[in-house]
């Protein structure tokens, strides 16, 4: 029987191909399988252990490509464990930005009770983040088009604990407009459809393409939040988007022509564009 040490080489070299982090990777499957935590796997490094067989059925999913939320059933976001159920659009690290930028919003106006509408939610994290580490009262409404995702949403915000009012919905269809809010924001499909054959297969052959391609050049869906989004935003009120990262000046074209203030665009840790914020004054 080789040692965890021995045994994460191998699996590591095994994950080249399809990883990014195959040691990180390999090391949090098994500690997973294993039920422990990956520094309790870590400390046991040089002992020889009996290892499911499970693990090596994992192993070979994942060299199939299949992402690890998946094979795992759950991600981190914003320091939350989010259940995730393929094929539901998988929580992005960038995504953390759109949560930041929303709660900075929150903590600065002067104001103690907010009304947030988040589109396209998934597993439901970003509304969930916000709601989790803010201090003041939010009512926060959460849409997506697919049942399943709305199902997993509800879930999600059952095991975190927060209060967040789910909706199947396509975009703002099911929404009162003589409902106001103080924020609006959505990480929606943004990738346009002619780029699918570049996506790496982790991607392409396994997440929800619904969450992923828009048609043209990947702002269809943009402009109509933008557009629409008038009709149910307060006066002085934030509309906030991801977008792709060759899409920041478009969309921010497309935020100036709907009559949006302080438009500006956030970028992420890689120095790429990831969100493009307006505001409303009510016009």
């Amino acid at each position: 029987m080789p040692s965890l040490w021995l045994l994460l080489n191998h699996i590591s070299n095994e994950l080249i191909p399809v990883s990014d982090n195959p040691r990180f990777e390999a090391e949090l499957l098994l500690a997973h399988v294993l039920n422990i935590t990956r520094a309790e796997l870590l400390s046991k490094i040089k002992e020889e252990i009996s290892i499911p067989e499970q693990f090596y059925q994992w192993i070979e999913r994942r060299k199939k490509h299949e992402p690890i939320a998946y094979i795992l059933g759950y991600t981190e976001f914003f320091g939350l464990k989010i259940k995730t159920v393929p094929p539901i659009f998988i929580p992005r690290p960038e995504t953390e930005l759109l949560v930041e930028e929303a709660l900075k919003i929150i903590e600065i106006k002067e104001k103690e009770t907010f009304n947030i509408l988040e589109l396209c939610t998934g597993t439901g994290c970003i509304s969930i983040a916000i709601y989790k580490n803010t201090k003041k009262k939010v009512k926060c409404f959460a849409i997506d088009i697919n049942e399943n995702a709305v199902k997993l949403a509800k879930h999600n915000a059952k095991e975190n604990k927060v209060s967040v009012n789910f909706i199947v919905s396509n975009l703002f269809t099911s929404i009162d407009n003589i409902n106001k809010f103080d924020i609006i924001l959505a990480n929606p499909p943004y990738i346009p459809e002619n780029n699918r054959d570049v996506l790496p297969p982790t991607v392409r052959d396994y997440e929800d393409s619904q969450a992923l391609f828009c048609q043209g050049d990947g702002t269809h869906i943009i402009h109509e939040i933008i557009s629409e989004a008038r009709k149910y935003l307060n006066t002085d009120a934030w509309l906030l988007l991801e977008i792709g990262d060759n899409q920041r000046e478009l969309v921010e074209r497309i935020f100036q022509k709907n009559g949006y203030d302080n438009i500006e665009t956030l970028f992420d840790l890689q120095k790429l564009p990831r969100i493009v914020k307006g505001n409303w004054k009510g016009k």
